[in-house]
């Protein structure tokens, strides 16, 4: 007799990963599981059906045929599953953990908007923002709920939400030569100055804000220190003529910090409409704790496009020379 109503919805949904991927590895990692755990959960999930569900052939698993008839019954399951998962979440009694993962200084700045929130209305969850090597995989693979990236070189297979538009300075000390130019700055005016290099710790579809400033010379040749803890350059800055291109609102965290101040990025610069945004998993995505949070972050990125248009209102907002091209959005 088979034992198939000891199937856990993760258990479904770690077939439903296999049956898209053919790797037991890759179906595994959603779940952060090791490779061994992996093989070993298809193993007991085969056992409790009296049937063979998948089979391996030319180097992947394929369902057989047995999984293709009752698969629209497990997706059933799934969803009466969530159903029941929605109807049961309450925020004010959550005790999750989410995960997020960042590596640019002005998560600072969306940490600031968005735990105050978590805090007030879900007061026993928790914030846990985690530094991967690459947020991306963190967010595919399991291991973090969400990532904050900019929306260069996406996945296909990830969600998007809008947070708010790159936009791009120059950060240098207070009485930089650069603050008495009477000119528009331009690219080239740029060049003899030594700099600090923000790495995203992406590949070379978006490898730092500079991208693009400076296309002609030789790789970091002007490159003085390079980090992706922006915030370790600010005292060096204060104290030399070291430039820096980087986002407005790390630019605003730095000034509030350190004698800095921001110059628009040069004229002849390219500026394409770039959005940071926040990304998440399809296997999340109907999680009603992660659509729960994924609202405080839809709140907040209005609030911040209204406290930006504010600062501009008032001329205080990023300088620039011109609008920026608008580009495919995301």
């Amino acid at each position: 007799m088979s034992d198939v109503l000891k199937l856990s919805l993760e258990d479904i949904s770690f077939l439903m990963e296999l049956e898209k991927s053919g790797v037991v590895l890759k179906a595994g990692s959603v779940f952060n599981m090791s490779p061994s755990t992996a093989s070993r959960n298809l193993t007991r999930i085969s056992g409790y059906f009296p049937t063979p569900i998948f089979k391996f052939e030319g180097g992947s698993w394929r369902a057989t045929d047995y999984f293709k008839l009752i698969r629209p019954n497990l997706i059933e399951m799934i969803k009466n599953a969530q159903t029941l998962m929605a109807q049961s979440f309450d925020a004010k009694t959550s005790e999750r953990t989410y995960v997020i993962s960042c590596m640019m200084t002005e998560v600072e700045h969306v940490v600031g908007g968005i735990l105050p929130k978590l805090m007030e209305r879900s007061p026993r969850s928790r914030l846990d923002l985690s530094k991967h090597e690459n947020e991306l995989a963190a967010v595919v693979n399991g291991l973090a709920d969400f990532a904050i990236v900019t929306a260069v070189g996406l996945p296909a297979d990830v969600h998007v939400m809008r947070l708010y538009p790159v936009t791009r300075v120059i950060l240098v000390r207070r009485n930089h030569p650069l603050t008495f130019e009477r000119r528009q700055l331009t690219k080239k005016i740029l060049i003899p100055y030594d700099r600090v290099s923000i790495l995203t710790g992406r590949s070379a579809s978006w490898t730092s804000p500079e991208q693009n400033i400076f296309p002609y010379e030789r790789y970091m040749e002007h490159t003085r220190y390079s980090t992706s803890r922006f915030h370790t350059a600010w005292e060096a800055m204060s104290k030399t003529d070291l430039i820096c291109v980087c986002g407005w609102r790390a630019a605003e965290i730095a000034m509030r910090s350190h004698d800095l101040v921001a110059l628009p990025l040069p004229i002849d610069a390219e500026e394409d409409e770039l959005w940071n945004v926040l990304i998440w998993s399809d296997v999340r995505h109907k999680d009603p704790a992660i659509i729960w949070m994924r609202s405080l972050f839809s709140e907040w990125a209005q609030e911040e496009a209204a406290r930006i248009a504010e600062l501009e209102e008032k001329g205080k907002g990023p300088p620039t020379y011109k609008k920026r091209r608008s580009s495919a959005g995301v």
